[in-house]
């Protein structure tokens, strides 16, 4: 059984870690200005500063906090951002290395402040400058990170802005100039980088994602029943993602995060009681995938914000084929930790569902009592 405790340990601190402040995409706006190419975005404060991003268990600055921060403090943040910046974008330009500079346009004001944030969330505002080539070539940037951070870049084109994602150690091409020096149109890959963030949005980000997938395998270790759930879970979820991220459903987010919660408790609390799949059990992950579907779309339509629909087929796809992908994962994790129990097999199952229905229940409190 010291296998299944390691599970149980793992999951634990999961679930610490949940609660954390986690920064899993930067997104940056470019823009063609003709003199100079343009880079225009906010950072997190917590995230740009290497004493609280080595923190994995680290909270945000606070943005009423930060601005009575004396101007020693500005100094260092502002270099601090500046040197952060230059660690994780590279950009070139025919194949060479192009300098930028960063500026920061919250300090032009004739009021300094920071970007607005609901969350009390420390930002600060960057813009990234480079001296734009007359020579025909591509610009590239190459994104290097850390922590699995993601680049999310929307470049304005006028009416038709697109949207590019990148996953560390990617690059993406902003702009391509022909030998009369016109900018040629670039056409973004149909899935990007949106397939790596549909799996980062599970594993290791969707924790209740993950102890939903394991309540099922819990059941059931099939792995022929389990895909059919998992692809049925996936269909579901992709057809509310959709449609809730395309604005033809809303539900406040509250209502929608508390009945995941419930969906997890309610399997786990399901399989204490059943020995056997049922008809009625795939019924329920149609509805619970539903569920789940609309809790992916408000993060997938604030990412999507301002770029045109007939652009969101591949991050659509993208992002539901990394989710599929992701839960694989986790069932084929739960299958190496399962096989050597499995003589002991129901005992892990109730102890394992237990843990779920446990977890699902005290979610449920924390989402209906405590935020």
């Amino acid at each position: 059984m010291k296998q299944f405790s390691c599970l149980l340990i793992f999951l634990v601190v999961m679930l610490g870690r949940a609660a954390a402040h986690q920064v899993d995409s930067i997104e940056l706006e470019f823009i063609d200005r003709g003199e100079t190419w343009q880079m225009n975005g906010e950072m997190d404060i917590a995230n740009m500063m290497p004493e609280s991003r080595e923190d994995p268990g680290g909270l945000p600055f606070s943005r009423e906090e930060a601005l009575k921060y004396p101007a020693s403090e500005w100094e260092r943040i502002r270099t601090e951002t500046d040197k952060r910046l230059r660690e994780l974008l590279v950009f070139r330009f025919g194949g060479k290395v192009i300098p930028f500079r960063v500026e920061f346009p919250d300090f032009e004001q004739s009021s300094f402040d920071l970007p607005f944030d609901s969350g009390d969330i420390a930002l600060i505002s960057v813009r990234l400058v480079l001296d734009a080539l007359p020579t025909a070539g591509e610009l590239m940037v190459d994104w290097s990170s850390d922590q699995d951070t993601e680049l999310i870049v929307l470049i304005d084109e006028g009416d038709e802005p697109r949207l590019m994602s990148a996953v560390p150690n990617q690059s993406l091409m902003l702009l391509k100039k022909s030998d009369a020096g016109e900018n040629q149109k670039v056409d973004a890959p149909l899935t990007g980088g949106w397939v790596q963030k549909g799996y980062h949005h599970v594993i290791p980000l969707g924790l209740d994602h993950i102890l939903f997938m394991l309540g099922l395998f819990l059941l059931k270790p099939s792995w022929k029943m389990l895909m059919v759930q998992s692809l049925l879970f996936t269909f579901a979820h992709s057809l509310t993602l959709a449609l809730a991220a395309l604005g033809f459903v809303h539900v406040p987010s509250r209502f929608v995060e508390i009945m995941i919660a419930v969906s997890i408790a309610f399997i786990g609390i399901e399989n204490l009681f059943l020995n056997k799949l049922t008809r009625r059990r795939f019924f329920m992950i149609f509805g619970f995938g539903l569920l789940h579907g609309l809790g992916f779309a408000s993060v997938l339509a604030d990412l999507l914000e301002g770029v045109p629909r007939d652009q969101w087929l591949g991050p659509l796809l993208g992002f539901n084929v990394g989710v599929e992908l992701a839960q694989i994962s986790v069932l084929l994790i739960a299958f190496a930790i399962w096989w050597p129990l499995r003589k002991w097999s129901r005992l892990v199952q109730q102890i394992g569902s237990a843990f779920v229905a446990l977890a699902g229940m005290a979610w449920v409190i924390e989402r209906t009592f405590l935020s």
